[in-house]
């Protein structure tokens, strides 16, 4: 259970405190499930292959040296004020 079935938030996990075991809340109305069981969620996950930058699709067969390149500019630091005493 994910959702509260009251009003549909999503339940939060409250820790095991004191006299309570580890139990999901609703944060916004006072449902509480107490955790009986472990919960187990499975996934398949697929492996996919993974491209270098060298073998990335070229675009209308040139090279990847035809993207496009900006100039960078050395950073010039301000001039230095002194402050002005009178």
């Amino acid at each position: 259970m994910d959702f509260c079935p009251a009003c549909g938030m999503l339940l939060q996990i409250q820790p095991a405190t004191g006299g309570h075991r580890l139990r999901l809340f609703c944060p916004t109305c006072p449902y509480v499930c107490p955790i009986k069981n472990k919960i187990v969620k499975k996934a398949r996950l697929v492996k996919r292959e993974v491209e270098s930058t060298e073998s990335a699709p070229k675009t209308d067969g040139e090279a990847k040296e035809s993207a496009p390149k900006t100039e960078s500019k050395p950073k010039q630091s301000a001039p230095k004020t002194e402050a002005v005493r009178n």
